[in-house]
């Protein structure tokens, strides 16, 4: 991937490596997990940043006008945090996410987060899992799809819509990538317009220590 000088000055504020790769210190992440869940391989969490760049090359690219409609039929919404032990597709707590100081880090060096969520699911090997991401206000919706082979292979598509009086009013911009992640590292993934950082974070009941 190559990235432009905005890019790379990104990567040095959020302390990524120039492959937009960062690892992140724990092994494992201890969670209090349903009885049901308990004892399952595989579980990890998925913490996704998504942001608007500090100053989008709108201009960059000629954006198609010929879109296909986003398939949204095998996507879901995570499951809203109870408060008691997590369950599968369930949302963290917010104070279990690995990622708020990046959040805001992008916050205060003029970067515009729209949308930051960590969920937890299970990702046996040749499984895949396809996330819902709906802006209730309208600027944004999208999937990211999740596949366990070998490696975490993530797949977002997302479309951002400007706003009348914004550059470029009523275009729509897509965010359409594929990267081959590993667990415990923090991923950017670069885009002229939208940005987005995917964590992937093994877990293990608490219970059992």
């Amino acid at each position: 991937m190559k990235f432009t000088q905005l890019s790379c000055a990104l990567l040095i504020t959020l302390g990524l490596s120039l492959s937009g790769t960062s690892a992140v210190a724990e092994d494992e992440v201890l969670l209090p997990l349903a009885p049901e869940i308990q004892g399952l391989d595989n579980l990890y969490t998925v913490e996704i940043v998504l942001f608007k760049q500090k100053a989008p090359a709108f201009n960059e690219e000629n954006w198609p006008t010929d879109l296909s409609a986003l398939d949204f039929s095998e996507a879901r919404l995570p499951l809203p945090n109870d408060g008691m032990p997590l369950s599968a597709h369930e949302e963290l707590e917010k104070s279990d996410y690995a990622l708020t100081s990046e959040a805001a880090r992008l916050t205060r060096q003029g970067y515009e987060v729209l949308y930051h969520n960590a969920w937890l699911e299970q990702f046996s090997p040749n499984t895949q899992s396809t996330l819902m991401l709906v802006d209730p206000f309208g600027s944004f919706e999208g999937t990211v799809r999740i596949e366990r082979l070998r490696y975490l292979h993530v797949y977002p598509e997302v479309n951002l819509y400007t706003a009348d009086g914004a550059e470029m009013p009523g275009t729509i911009i897509r965010l359409d990538e594929s990267r081959r992640m590993r667990s415990k590292e923090i991923h950017y993934i670069d885009h002229p317009v939208l940005g987005m950082l995917v964590l992937f974070r093994p877990v293990k009941d608490a219970a059992a220590g």
